[in-house]
């Protein structure tokens, strides 16, 4: 089948995405930024849990952001009619992405043993805190349980000081679910080859210390004697490399092993090289407080960060300045290359998404459609796909299996939520 430009790169592929949170629906949005028909199968009578996070009264920003451009699919898994519309859909699909705990969907008569033999062709990936095997592969995990499981957490803060979380954007989730991405596109391909499909098994902890490999090996080559420590706001390292205080504002400012002498001059130092404090890159390290109280002295005499910055870069040195979420999204940069884009969202209006990194010379990238409401695509998935009579599917609907929740049901459910928890 020929595709054009326009539909993307999985374009006539199939994905059934029962996963709830970040890391699974990071996934499943990334294949539908590319093109492929994915169906978010939500589990009666809740759904994705992520539906309930969020602002107080609106709906979860979150939720809105992972799972757009998907259909859904509500029903109860539970019981024995929702395991054998599950084995049905899968009959017609190409990819399964999961992240339930290990374990549980074979309870439910759904896991790959049982599903693989229905389609050969199926590419199941199950994305966990620790894995299908191993002592901790039955253990619940998330972002924070992954930060600290995989040493990253330890790293993180300043020296004698408790590690600090760097949760802002659920990072080892979003982590996880590229990595779950390049899996699934890696099997795609391996069954373009082969006919096969495949199974893969991945957990949030493997992702983040694959990020670590240096400090692994490190430690495999020094032995236990090697403590790597916390730096806070500076690279120990490579000094100046860090994040730097201006007037109006934080300045991220890298300076490689061949520029110190450039970037003194540019400071208006041109004595620091020939320093016996600053001569050498150990001598930087092991002074770099008052080094950085230096290049801190240079940036706040001027009344903003612009001027300096300017002057960094245009050195072709390595600077940013620190932006909030309000500077990214006017940041001329991401609008030369539309990085943002803005979609239509029943109850909430006008969202800005940020698109996904990829350009392809060939193929759009683009964010296809927003979030579903629960159940919205029901009829439609069970009548077109798996050609359910009208009448199965109210009857399925009447006994509870089908679930469905109109826009001002889960706006009020949200609101009952907010309210019990607080």
């Amino acid at each position: 089948m020929a595709v054009s430009e326009n539909d993307g790169i999985f374009s006539g592929i199939r994905v059934l995405d029962l996963t709830q949170y970040i890391a699974g629906p990071m996934m499943g949005k990334l294949l539908a930024d590319l093109g492929a028909e994915v169906i978010k199968i939500e589990v009666a009578p809740r759904g994705d849990m992520m539906r309930y996070y969020g602002p107080p009264g609106g709906q979860s920003t979150a939720f809105l952001s992972e799972n757009r451009g998907k259909k859904s699919l509500c029903f109860d898994l539970k019981r024995s009619e929702g395991a054998e519309l599950m084995r049905d859909l899968v009959r017609h699909a190409d990819v399964l992405i999961e992240n339930w705990t290990p374990g549980i969907l074979g309870k439910y008569g759904v896991s790959y043993e049982i599903l693989a033999p229905l389609n050969p062709r199926l590419i199941m990936c199950s994305l966990s805190g620790f894995g299908q095997t191993g002592p901790h592969a039955g253990l619940p995990g998330n972002d924070l349980i992954a930060f600290a499981a995989s040493g990253i957490l330890n790293m993180v803060g300043y020296p004698d000081d408790s590690p600090l979380y760097p949760g802002g954007g659920s990072l080892a989730d979003s982590i996880g679910g590229v990595h779950g991405f390049a899996a699934v596109c890696a099997a795609l391909y391996h069954r373009e080859r082969t006919g096969k499909g495949q199974y893969i098994d991945l957990a949030l902890t493997d992702s983040l210390m694959h990020l670590t490999s240096a400090l692994i090996t490190t430690r495999s080559l020094l032995g236990p004697d090697y403590k790597p420590m916390r730096s806070g706001a500076h690279l120990p390292g490579l000094t100046p490399c860090g994040i730097f205080k201006a007037r109006d504002g934080y300045v991220a400012i890298t300076v490689l092993l061949q520029q110190f002498d450039e970037f003194a001059q540019l400071i208006g130092k041109p004595e620091l090289p020939a320093d016996p404090r600053f001569d050498t890159p150990a001598h930087r390290t092991e002074n770099r407080l008052e080094l950085i109280r230096i290049v801190e002295e240079w940036l706040q005499s001027f009344p903003t960060r612009d001027e300096p910055i300017a002057l960094i870069q245009g050195a072709h040195i390595l600077c940013a300045p620190v932006l909030d979420t309000e500077g990214v999204m006017k940041d001329p940069q991401n609008r030369a290359r539309n990085s943002l884009q803005e979609i239509d969202q029943p109850g909430a209006g006008k969202l800005t998404l940020p698109r996904a990194p990829f350009r392809f010379s060939e193929t759009s990238v683009v964010v296809r459609g927003r979030a579903p409401l629960m159940g919205e695509d029901n009829e439609r998935i069970l009548s077109e796909i798996l050609h359910y009579s009208s009448e199965r599917i109210e009857r399925l609907t009447y006994q509870g299996v089908l679930f469905k929740q109109p826009l001002d049901q889960y706006l009020q459910r949200r609101t009952e939520s907010n309210q019990s928890e607080g």
